[in-house]
């Protein structure tokens, strides 16, 4: 059963995060950091909400102060990274 929690969680994650963005988005080391280190804190925070709605998305952006350390550095890392390749078009 955790097994399945976890999956749910790294796709509630990274589903949002990249269907704001072009298919290139979805692949990559970013998004791969973010799926291994933010699945506990989507339990924590998210869990009762659909795997693939927008939820999740305001509901990490709303817990950004209380996030891992792990987690934040991955969404840090990952949002440097779209910036650099979009030229920060959206920043």
């Amino acid at each position: 059963m955790s097994l399945r929690i976890l999956t749910l969680a790294i796709l509630a994650l990274a589903i949002p995060l990249a269907a704001s963005r072009p298919c290139s988005a979805q692949k990559g080391p970013g998004m791969e950091a973010m799926r291994a280190n933010c699945g506990g804190d989507y339990l924590r925070f998210c869990a009762g909400m659909r795997p693939d709605g927008a939820e999740v998305k305001a509901c990490f952006e709303r817990n950004r102060p209380n996030l891992s350390e792990g987690c934040s550095k991955a969404i840090v890392a990952y949002e440097r990274t779209r910036a650099g390749s979009d030229g920060g078009a959206d920043r």
